[in-house]
């Protein structure tokens, strides 16, 4: 079997490519809307796309799966409670699928949304014991799927409890998001991990009675990502046109400390947006506008789109996280301070290194 995780910066997604080399087919999971990277890796190795699955209708960026689809006549698989605009092939809770030597059994494992799914993989030239599980939005490294996109966080608890933590404690987890998606909370930079570690060390998985895990989950949550709904709609063929601009340069959107610190010197200081929490700003700040993270959609009107925004927090997760937010919302001229405030203290003003 080959297996191939694709990182994608831009909104933290991971997407996978696995195939059978005996009969040289393979599956895509999870494409992005950009899908030469997956048509280049089927030449390369000879190999054709027979199968397309996406864990559930996706919120948070644009699927490739129907572009995918056009090229490769590949059938695109989605849970059978999924209504969509284009035929796709219906996936039930225990069945499996075979690509190849490879074989896919799908679990239903609803509660981030109802319509996702868990895909436990095993590669039958080897053994008949399961080799890694594709945990979608269900479970990630350090988290779990955020409920309030229209799903149902005691769904959650009993997918995970259910089905997901009666796996063995080897198996592999590999997720659809890593540190930076919206999707979660503290979800960890690390891009894959094991059943066993994270039962014994993801917070979300710590508390054994559903009512202390809903809580939990459904506390502090992320901004909700922009017009999710829509992007929804759009993956799943009810718009003909993304409704969002995601083609922005990630890159061009950051600002570092010394270079932040050289217009200020200048005269020329920017507006300054601080998205921690209150209690962090009364600790240390640089007299910047407050609005914590979690407010930022219902306060919008306290800023000024056609002037020049600096964000910032403590180190710059939360901070990138608004800038994604403000410029889907239709804000231009928007940065991030890199490293945040923390960073701040350390190189530009020593006086706050306590921070």
């Amino acid at each position: 079997m080959i297996f191939r995780q694709l990182q994608h910066e831009e909104g933290a997604c991971l997407s996978y490519i696995l195939g059978c080399t005996t009969n040289a087919v393979c599956a895509v999971i999870e494409p992005q809307l950009d899908i030469e990277p997956y048509l280049e890796f089927a030449r390369a190795k000879g190999m054709r796309i027979t199968h397309i699955f996406e864990t559930h209708a996706q919120a948070d960026h644009l699927s490739g799966a129907m572009r995918l689809a056009h090229v490769t006549y590949a059938p695109v698989h989605y849970h059978e409670s999924v209504n969509a605009a284009f035929p796709v092939t219906k996936l039930r809770d225990g069945q499996t699928v075979n690509v190849g030597n490879i074989q896919l059994k799908i679990l239903h494992t609803p509660g981030h949304t109802p319509d996702s799914i868990s895909i436990v993989v095993t590669d039958t030239t080897r053994t008949r014991e399961p080799w890694f599980v594709l945990t979608g939005d269900t479970l990630f490294v350090g988290d779990t799927g955020r409920p309030d996109l229209d799903g149902d966080a005691e769904q959650l608890y009993s997918s995970i409890h259910e089905k997901l933590l009666t796996l063995d404690d080897s198996l592999e987890v590999f997720p659809t998001h890593y540190a930076g998606s919206v999707c979660g909370k503290t979800l960890s930079p690390k891009p894959s991990s094991t059943i066993g570690f994270e039962r014994r060390f993801n917070p979300s998985l710590q508390f054994k009675r559903k009512e202390e895990f809903v809580q939990f989950v459904t506390e502090n949550l992320p901004v909700q990502p922009p017009r999710f709904h829509e992007v929804r709609r759009f993956n799943l063929g009810f718009l003909k046109e993304p409704p969002l601009e995601r083609a922005f340069d990630a890159n061009a959107h950051q600002i570092t400390v010394e270079e932040l610190k050289h217009l200020m010197d200048d005269g020329h200081r920017p507006f300054l947006l601080d998205v921690r929490e209150p209690y962090e700003y009364e600790i240390c700040n640089l007299g910047a506008h407050l609005i914590p993270l979690m407010q930022l959609p219902t306060r919008l009107q306290e800023l000024d789109p056609t002037k020049g925004i600096v964000v910032y927090c403590h180190t710059g997760r939360r901070s990138q996280r608004a800038v994604e937010f403000l410029i889907e919302s239709g804000f231009k001229n928007v940065k991030n301070l890199v490293g945040g405030i923390e960073t701040w203290a350390r190189k530009i003003d020593r006086r706050m290194r306590r921070y």
